[in-house]
């Protein structure tokens, strides 16, 4: 239940004497948070200093009667995600009146000839739906707010804080887009982590190592070249160049030996770290794979890293 002291409500009227009468009849019927108006800029003012759950405006008022301050109270709902109930009061109580009132987003119509118990009763009414459409519209906020946090979490690794797959995913998919509007070209490396120890089942990366693994990589990439943990024993590098002529894949072997060096060639089992690295880039600018290709082509390549620097 509602207790209507709880309840703010503005009165707004061009003749300070009704202001005091409809101020009085609420205020006997148990309303206590009662605010004035002498006119709808000032109705707008008193809702800016605090907002108010219903406006009990007089329809027909110089300057800028009823209807108009509906539209400017709308307007001001909107712009700050807030409903504040409105009753309009009138000495014409004609259905068209009633109709074009309704329609501009009025929240109820009564005539100024009502006695104040029914007035009180109206303004509970409108006081009540407009603290449940605030409460239905903070639950949609919390609610957006959380989808947008999990759709942000569900991109990121939480053992690392790096992106996970589906960044990657989401990333090479627009550096692919970048180059063929652009031009430049798309790399991908992988660097898998396993244990010299190859009969072992029980080798997994720790968070200390997964950090130190993931730390090592961001040392020697540039800032805007995307480190991703791929999988639960992958890393996995995307960048765009500018000149795929001068572009050299050896930085990737680079970052893979800064990773032996900064773990001491050990897990957090005492195994000795085996990587695998493979990289995959773009020769030209138009036809560049998808993503799904360049992720096959890449793990196709994967080799231990010592393979490959003997055969380099």
């Amino acid at each position: 239940m509602l207790p209507r002291e709880d309840l703010s409500i503005i009165v707004v009227d061009d003749l300070q004497f009704s202001c005091e009468v409809i101020k009085s009849g609420l205020k006997k019927a148990g309303y206590k948070d009662i605010r004035t108006a002498n006119s709808a800029n000032a109705a707008i003012l008193l809702i800016n200093q605090r907002r108010s759950d219903v406006v009990v405006a007089d329809f027909w008022m110089p300057e800028m009667n009823g209807l108009e301050l509906t539209d400017l109270i709308r307007r001001w709902d909107e712009n700050n995600n807030r409903y504040t109930g409105i009753v309009l009061l009138t000495a014409e109580d004609t259905t068209a009146s009633i109709v074009v009132a309704f329609d501009r987003g009025v929240d109820d119509f009564l005539s100024k000839s009502a006695n104040q118990f029914e007035l009180a009763a109206r303004v509970y009414g409108t006081g009540r739906i407009a603290r449940q459409q605030n409460a239905l519209r903070k639950k949609n906020n919390d609610l957006t707010s959380y989808i947008q946090t999990f759709k942000q979490l569900n991109l990121l690794d939480q053992d690392t804080g790096l992106g996970n797959r589906k960044y990657l995913l989401n990333s090479l998919s627009a550096m692919i887009n970048h180059c063929e509007t652009r031009g430049g070209g798309v790399s991908l490396c992988l660097i898998r982590i396993g244990s010299e120890d190859e009969n072992s089942d029980t080798f997994k990366l720790g968070h200390s190592t997964l950090r130190t693994i993931s730390s090592s990589l961001q040392l020697v990439l540039r800032p805007m070249d995307q480190i991703v943990r791929y999988d639960e024993f992958t890393f996995a590098i995307a960048i765009t160049y500018a000149d795929h002529t001068t572009f050299n894949p050896a930085m990737f072997e680079r970052s893979a030996a800064s990773v032996l060096q900064h773990t001491h060639l050990l897990s957090e089992q005492g195994k000795k770290l085996k990587l695998s690295i493979a990289s995959w880039y773009s020769e030209q600018v138009s036809d560049i794979p998808d993503v799904a290709q360049i992720l096959r082509l890449t793990e196709h390549k994967l080799q231990p890293l010592k393979d490959l620097l003997e055969t380099a």
